[in-house]
C-alpha cells in the first residue's frame, strides 16, 4: 500500500522572491557606498539598516532556491518516505523519521497540514480539500515510526511544575 501526493508550486512566486531579494540586496549595496563615501548623516543607523536589508535580501533569494520551493511529490510506502523534488530524490526510511504531526488549520476542515520531521529535513505538506487523505497518510506513517518510550507521564510533569510555581510565587490557577 502506498500513498502519493504532489504539491505544485508556481514559478512566478520563486521569481518574485528572487526579484525582491535582489532589490533589497542592491539597496543594501547602495547604502554601503553612500556610507563609504561619507554621504550618510547617521552612519551607525545606516550600517544597521544596510546589514538587515542585505541579510533579508539574501534570505529571500536563498529561500527561493530550497527544495520545497519547487514542485514536490511525496510518496509514502512500506519502505518509508520518498520525496521527489527539483534537485533529485530523497529517500527516508521510517527509522529516519523522528515524528509526524497533523494540524487542522481551520475549523471548517478545509486546510490540513502534515509536518514530517526527519533527521535532516522538515517537510510541511499542505492538504487543501483533502482532509481524509491527510488523515490516512498520518495514520499510515504514525503507525510505522518509532515512538519514544512514554515512561514518564507528561500530565504528572505539568502538575509538578504547577506545584513548584505555586510554592515560589504563591499563585497560578489551573
Amino acid at each position: 500500500m502506498s500513498y502519493t501526493y504532489a504539491v505544485p508550486k508556481r514559478k512566478a512566486n520563486r521569481l518574485a522572491f528572487r526579484f525582491l531579494g535582489t532589490i533589497f540586496f542592491l539597496i543594501s549595496v547602495l547604502q554601503f557606498f553612500t556610507l563609504l563615501w561619507g554621504y550618510s548623516k547617521h552612519p551607525m543607523l545606516t550600517m544597521v539598516f544596510m546589514m538587515v536589508l542585505g541579510v533579508y535580501g539574501l534570505y529571500l533569494i536563498w529561500g527561493s532556491l530550497r527544495k520545497t520551493a519547487f514542485d514536490v511529490t511525496y510518496r509514502f510506502d512500506e519502505e518509508g518516505l520518498t520525496v521527489t523534488h527539483h534537485y533529485g530524490v530523497s529517500k527516508y526510511s521510517f527509522d529516519d523519521i523522528k515524528f509526524v504531526t497533523m494540524v487542522l488549520a481551520d475549523e471548517a476542515g478545509i486546510f490540513y497540514i502534515l509536518n514530517v520531521r526527519t533527521k535532516k529535513d522538515v517537510y510541511v505538506i499542505p492538504f487543501t480539500m483533502k482532509g481524509k487523505l491527510c488523515e490516512t497518510i498520518y495514520e499510515f506513517v504514525n503507525s510505522r515510526i518509532k515512538h519514544e518510550d512514554d515512561s514518564d507521564d507528561t500530565d504528572e510533569k505539568v502538575q509538578e511544575m504547577i506545584e513548584k510555581y505555586n510554592e515560589k510565587k504563591g499563585g497560578f490557577e489551573e
